[in-house]
């Protein structure tokens, strides 16, 4: 066949899927319409998103690539979702940041999104009624827990619904060449973490730390001989190109994310469950509610502890276990566990996060 008979089946098919997309948009207004009229308010259903994507990822059979699969469909999602109402979701500003990117790949571009600072106050937002969803930082791969968000959630009434998981790749942005670049602006942590990279390249730049990365994308656009460390949303959204792809010295360094808003997510069948416990002061404490885990057979997959600031060396400890807390080994577990500690808090039962 021709090129062009080639590109005429491929029109024709774009066609397809045009009227196809027009005719879910239609049912999205109607699913709209009876979730007013039966007083449902939540138009984000984090189980169901969960559950569209995976269904159509074992009918894919490998053909089409999966990350762009996904893509696609959140972004259908997200301007499906968008007909019924505007959602408003509240992430780490400035605008530009991993937050920024995080939140934009979970929801779609279709979603509101209002940037933060400082993070904590993602809650407040949310608590307020002021965002519908709020995405925060809980844990990166090479710098750990981010601490003040894991307190945060100890005083709440917010839920974690959902998680997303997301790759930190910093990238050299400029408008000259990199032989001609005399400054390069970042924060402190990407300089950290591309530093091998930037010795071996640009060694005898100057390097001025600003306090974001979307700050130093800003800069670098409007300054000639000026380079930064930044995302590649960054890039797009200040118009900046990418000299340099990918500098990082961690190329798997990752964060998760965490989407908090005011409602339980229900079980999608690929779920986590985060809670918070304390032990009773005696010897063994801890190893035996570790032990009604083990003996449940779920697994852990996260263990982290506080102070209690209630009494000196008192603790609390922050725990992940694959399972939703409708499942009946999860129930089971958390009533010996309630038997066994002095507390146990469940701040989230939530599909797992994909990289």
């Amino acid at each position: 066949m021709e090129l062009s008979e080639y590109r005429d089946q491929i029109n024709e098919i774009d066609d397809q899927i045009l009227a196809l997309l027009q005719k879910r948009a239609e049912i999205s207004k109607k699913v709209g319409t009876v979730k007013s009229e039966t007083g449902i308010a939540q138009v984000y259903v984090p189980h169901r998103q969960k559950e569209v994507i995976a269904r159509l990822m074992t009918r894919n059979e490998g053909k089409f690539p999966e990350a762009a699969l996904e893509a696609i469909w959140t972004e259908i999602l997200s301007a499906s979702r968008s007909l019924q109402e505007p959602e408003r979701v509240a992430f780490l500003g400035p605008v530009g940041s991993f937050g920024h990117l995080a939140a934009r790949r979970h929801f779609g571009a279709s979603t509101e999104l209002i940037p933060i600072h400082p993070q904590v106050e993602i809650f407040t937002e949310v608590e307020s009624g002021r965002a519908d969803y709020g995405v925060v930082a809980i844990e990166n791969s090479v710098q750990g827990t981010v601490r003040d968000v894991l307190e945060r959630f100890q005083h709440t009434p917010l839920w974690i619904c959902a998680e997303t998981v997301q790759p930190i790749k910093q990238h050299l942005l400029s408008k000259s060449p990199i032989t001609e670049i005399q400054r390069i602006y970042s924060h402190r942590q990407p300089f950290a973490q591309c530093r091998t990279w930037l010795s071996q390249h640009l060694g005898n730049v100057e390097q001025v730390e600003v306090v974001s990365t979307s700050e130093a994308a800003q800069r670098a656009a409007e300054e000639p001989f000026a380079a930064a460390i930044a995302s590649e949303l960054a890039s797009e959204i200040y118009q900046i190109p990418i000299v340099a792809n990918a500098i990082m010295d961690e190329p798997n360094n990752t964060t998760r994310f965490f989407v908090i808003g005011s409602q339980m997510a229900d079980p999608s069948g690929h779920d986590r469950t985060s809670l918070f416990f304390s032990v009773k002061d005696k010897v063994g404490a801890l190893h035996r509610a570790l032990g009604i885990l083990e003996k449940a057979k779920l697994s852990l997959s996260y263990l982290e502890s506080l102070p209690s600031r209630t009494k000196p060396w008192e603790y609390v400890f922050f725990a992940e276990m694959k399972g939703h807390i409708a499942d009946e080994r999860v129930i089971i577990a958390l009533e010996q566990l309630e038997d066994l500690c002095r507390n146990v808090n469940v701040i989230g039962s939530y599909p797992r996060g994909t990289s």
